[in-house]
């Protein structure tokens, strides 16, 4: 595998978790900031927060479809190596379904970091 290979795959890895941690740092900054709003207008819900909400959304749909393409990547990856043996495939499979973006940071620095890059 190229080393831009890994590099991209390396990015595309971690992208998930910083979406997450930029999402719980903006959610929790407009919530607080509309809180205190609320407060000042006395009761009134402000409308600003639905359209911040929205944004939310989209920055988490965006993570998700990141975070599924690297499962599914790696899961294809795992199955096409000729070199591991069935239960290996199967590990690796079950670690990345039901681990999640932590268990595709593990396969990338356990797996695809150590490749001998391609002449």
């Amino acid at each position: 595998m190229k080393s831009s290979t890994k590099f991209w795959l390396g990015i595309f890895t971690f992208l998930p978790l910083v979406f997450v941690i930029l999402f719980l740092c903006l959610f929790f900054t407009v919530f607080f900031d509309h809180i205190i709003e609320l407060e000042r207008n006395g009761g009134e819900f402000p409308l600003e927060f639905i359209s911040s909400i929205f944004g939310f959304i989209v920055l988490i749909i965006i993570a998700a479809v990141i975070s599924l393409g690297i499962k599914i990547y790696y899961i294809v990856h795992t199955n096409n190596k000729s070199e591991y043996d069935t239960n290996k495939k199967i590990m690796w499979t079950l670690i990345l379904i039901f681990g999640g973006t932590v268990a595709a940071i593990v396969y990338y620095f356990i797996e695809i970091i150590p490749l001998k890059p391609e002449n």
